[in-house]
């Protein structure tokens, strides 16, 4: 029997080797969606799910007597489906699920709740008590209290197939039992994240062999998955591989910083919005060691998973931040097997080498981002991942009524720094369909994925409401310390009618440069436009938490592009001090035109919105 390389998870914990009581049939099975296989267009889900949707519907279908779920989200049509089969067969179906997602889906989660077998119940079960500040984040599901299905996929269509996952099946009686009662703490005793931190289900635990395999399972935030973690990494002698979403937990950094200087190979693939939309994410550390590169997909990369010298994998649904390890409902698996960790690390490399010749390629067809978080009301935000080493010389973006239909309206000349574009020409309840090409060297790339929204109307107060929208600029106009509606939707200096939307057409990006001296003189004509112009940095100064980067000794009169240093750990993270890197040089920047007591500014919060000009 082989002793798991991690020894101190035993020692520390006083775990022992349990073997269950029947080893014939006992094994893991590993699978992974492969978005990669859509591109460029994206448009092939049955090769992007790579067989993780089958699997899943397979085991549902597989199940006679009970099915204990516990995941986040719960949407995809086929495996709501397969649950309504199983209900066919007079099986007992319990489900926990996350209430947050409960009311953004509330149609298919009503669904399932009609189904005869189907009990649902929400991390806000008990008595409607204050939730408290946690997710209900596990994807895990045990089969007739036998089978685990687990690992960092939520069930549903977009994440299946448009999403970077992983998912794991456990045939193991024990685990299985191991997850039932973590389970029954939520189901039926309705406990939830910090709750838990007596550490009952944690006290259960062992370490047990599968197969050729070992597989420790750890429960967040009893079953201390931060020390795990740290522990893990520090045990590594060769080699690191991680895949990682949220990265925001310093500690874990240190041990990785550790390891780097010890001659450890580190190597990762980090997800780009889950870097772009934390202030306090690690990745920019991680960057600036020279860790990992910034995936660039379409969709997201969801895993949690890391590869330790080719033989240790740490997965499950736990990402390594504050809340995963110490607030949320998590599981953490660490599994000892030579060929599961060449199978996670054969994924690993497939999705760092599209990365790397993503950015390398301008001529590869752009990636509009499908799963984003900065949705707007009133207008369409259309984001993609930017080529970081080679760009295009501009962009094109294409609106159609229908699927890959002919371009209603076309936006070109689009600067190649831009990552994102606002379209006002709209009207809310109008579906819409954005893709997008570039432009290298008088050449068109294909055209990229598509992503498909509808504008939503923003919420405004029927009319004749104390809050209701004056459209005047200010910020609290009826003077009760509260933001009035205009500012929040109708965005000032708009029309608002009624309990509806916004009466403009006009377009909020200026294509094109704009001459600096014309943003100067004419400062009304781009106040809140998103504006692209060029000169020289004469001065750099940092006062307080800003750095300036000058146009004219006199910034008073003249442009500025101001970084927030609470922004500046993104562009250490590529090896920039914005604090002296663009001093005397030439650059291009994007961003919006504002006066702050009359001193013309453009805010800058991303590397991405300044380049340096040849």
């Amino acid at each position: 029997m082989k002793k798991l390389a991690l020894g101190v998870f035993l020692f520390v914990f006083g775990f022992g080797w349990a073997p269950s009581a029947q080893m014939s049939g006992e094994l893991i099975e590993v699978s992974f969606t492969d978005p990669i296989a859509g591109l460029p267009q994206m448009d092939k889900p049955s090769a992007q799910a790579n067989g993780v949707d089958n699997a899943l519907i397979t085991l549902i279908d597989s199940a006679q007597k009970t099915l204990d779920i516990a995941v986040y989200r719960l949407t995809a049509q086929p495996v709501i489906t397969a649950l309504q089969r199983a209900c066919a067969r007079s099986v007992t179906v319990r489900i926990v699920t996350d209430q947050a997602s409960v009311e953004e889906f509330f149609s298919e989660y009503s669904q399932l709740q009609s189904f005869p077998c189907v009990t649902l119940k929400t991390d806000m079960s008990a008595d409607a008590r204050e939730r408290f500040d946690h997710t209900m984040h596990h994807k895990f599901a045990v089969i007739d209290g036998r089978t685990v299905w687990t690992g960092s996929l939520n069930w549903a269509e977009r994440e299946i197939t448009l999403d970077a996952n992983s998912a794991l099946v456990l045939r193991h009686e024990r685990l299985a039992q191991i997850f039932t009662a973590e389970f029954e703490e939520m189901f039926l005793k309705d406990r939830f994240g910090q709750q838990k931190f007596d550490g009952k289900v944690f006290t259960q635990l062992r370490t047990y062999p599968v197969g050729s395999a070992t597989v420790g399972v750890y429960f967040t935030p009893s079953g201390a998955p931060q020390k795990i973690v740290r522990d893990a990494i520090r045990t590594a002698q060769k080699s690191i591989k991680i895949a990682m979403f949220y990265f925001t937990d310093d500690l874990v950094m240190a041990e990785l910083a550790a390891a780097h200087a010890r001659g450890v190979q580190i190597d990762a693939v980090w997800d780009f919005r889950g870097w772009e939309r934390f202030e306090d994410s690690e990745i920019d550390d991680a960057l600036r060691l020279g860790i990992g590169v910034v995936d660039a997909l379409p969709g997201l990369v969801h895993h949690k998973f890391a590869v330790i010298d080719d033989k240790i994998v740490l997965t499950g649904s736990t990402n390594w931040s504050d809340s995963g390890f110490f607030s949320n409902d998590e599981n953490l698996l660490v599994i000892e097997s030579p060929e599961i960790a060449r199978q996670f690390a054969q994924h690993f490399e497939r999705l760092k080498r599209d990365a790397l010749q993503y950015d390398r390629t301008p001529t590869l067809p752009p990636r509009v981002t499908v799963r984003h978080y900065n949705t707007q009301d009133v207008l369409a935000r259309i984001e993609w991942r930017p080529h970081r080493e080679r760009s295009v010389d501009f962009y094109e973006l294409c609106r159609a009524k229908e699927s890959f239909g002919p371009c209603e309206r076309v936006y070109s000349q689009i600067p190649s720094n831009h990552r994102y574009f606002i379209d006002e020409d709209v009207q809310p309840g109008q579906q819409w369909f954005y893709r997008m090409r570039g432009s290298v060297n008088g050449q068109l790339t294909e055209w990229s994925n598509e992503f498909a929204l509808t504008v939503q109307a923003p919420f405004c107060p029927i009319v004749g409401a104390r809050e209701e929208c004056d459209c005047d600029d200010k910020i609290d106009n009826d003077g009760d310390r509260s933001t009035d509606c205009d500012d929040l939707d109708c965005k000032a200096k708009t029309k608002c009618l009624g309990p509806q939307w916004r009466e403009n057409n006009r377009e909020r990006v200026v294509l094109g440069l704009t001459p600096t001296q014309t943003l100067e003189a004419q400062p009304e004509r781009f106040i809140e436009k998103l504006v692209t112009t060029e000169f020289t940095v004469v001065a750099t100064t940092v006062q307080g938490s800003v750095i300036r980067l000058q146009s004219d000794r006199d910034f008073a009169n003249h442009l500025s592009v101001i970084i927030f240093k609470s922004y500046e750990p993104r562009f250490r993270g590529l090896g920039v001090d914005p604090a002296s890197f663009y001093t005397k040089k030439k650059i291009r920047v994007i961003g919006e035109f504002s006066q702050y007591q009359g001193q013309p500014q453009i805010i800058v919060r991303s590397p991405w919105q300044i380049e340096p000009v040849p």
